[in-house]
């Protein structure tokens, strides 16, 4: 289960302005001055100040592991060691770099992450200093994942199977996970608009998610846009050689509860698909169409059936460490 949320950021920016033309030039001479605003903005940021305002609105929500920052693509932090409570590390390395990003920067992404209440919660923020009109100034984007369902060190596939299928059939476990961070997503938009005054800020999505199993290639999160319905922080940190066989267990595991819980299944693409529920009372749903498998196929042969042709998932994944 993928817990995705996202809080968008906007300041008030100033609109940018093109070069004239040869012909406009000729035109401004003769007193007719064109018009040479173009569809984007661009926003007084200072990466200093911006990280920390970030930091102070997740410090007040218990968060201290810093992951990694980065600014116009130069690496000012990267957490290695999974070292906990390295927060301050990542501010002394940023008070190191303010000569060069002290003036402004084009995009900056910081990521934090935190655990409470049995999830595993990864906060990214990726900001910019020029962006379309109409779009956010930075997205925060929540990415999540109830732990006792993550793979532990050094489990096989078929111990990480038998350990979490009674834990999926739960669906008061599941929508628990999913109302708490619902609650983490709404406090962290309080948080911002602490630490923020000046900005507006609007959550836009708090839900939890099982992606339908497709045999098309799965998105390169790292090449996923913050905007992308697909997009899922937390996936693109902490990519789990489980994920799919955990998305199949929990779609079987929907099929046979007699109250399903407030999940949406969507497509590899993001698209909706339907609920947990749709899923239960219909379960062609959860069948990849050919738009998804890129094929013209569909995986019913590989999905059908009481266990979702679990079986061929234990000799895709190893063990792991």
């Amino acid at each position: 289960m993928r817990l995705v949320g996202q809080i968008h950021v906007t300041l008030r920016g100033e609109v940018i302005h093109r070069e004239p033309s040869f012909w406009e030039k000729i035109k401004q001479r003769l007193g007719g001055p064109p018009d040479l605003a173009t569809d984007r903005v661009r926003v007084a940021f200072e990466a200093s100040a911006l990280v920390d305002a970030i930091k102070r609105a997740l410090v007040s929500l218990g968060f201290d592991n810093a992951v990694s920052l980065v600014v116009d693509d130069t690496v000012v932090f990267q957490d290695t060691d999974g070292k906990a409570g390295d927060l301050p590390d990542l501010m002394i390395a940023m008070s190191e770099h303010t000569s060069l990003f002290g003036s402004g920067f084009r995009e900056l992404r910081l990521a934090l992450e935190h655990e409470e209440a049995g999830l595993h919660l990864l906060v990214e923020t990726r900001a910019f200093t020029e962006h379309h009109a109409g779009e956010p100034s930075a997205y925060v984007s929540i990415g999540g994942r109830l732990v006792e369902l993550e793979p532990r060190r050094g489990e096989s596939a078929e111990e990480y199977r038998n350990r979490v299928t009674p834990l999926v059939a739960d669906s008061t476990r599941l929508d628990g996970a999913r109302l708490q961070f619902e609650s983490f997503v709404a406090r962290l938009e309080d948080a911002l608009r602490a630490t923020m005054p000046e900005a507006l800020i609007s959550q836009k999505r708090a839900e939890a998610l099982v992606v339908r199993p497709s045999r098309a290639p799965a998105a390169e999160e790292a090449k996923l846009e913050p905007s992308n319905p697909a997009y899922d922080p937390y996936a693109r940190y902490y990519p789990s050689p489980m994920g799919m066989m955990l998305d199949v267990m929990l779609i079987s595991s929907f099929m046979h509860m007699m109250h399903a819980p407030m999940i949406h299944v969507v497509s590899p693409s993001g698209a909706p698909v339907g609920s947990a529920a749709d899923v239960s009372q219909d379960p062609g749903l959860a069948e990849a169409d050919a738009a998804d498998t890129g094929d013209g196929g569909d995986v019913g042969d590989d999905v059908g059936g009481d266990d979702f042709g679990g079986g061929d998932f234990d000799g895709d994944f190893g063990g792991f460490d």
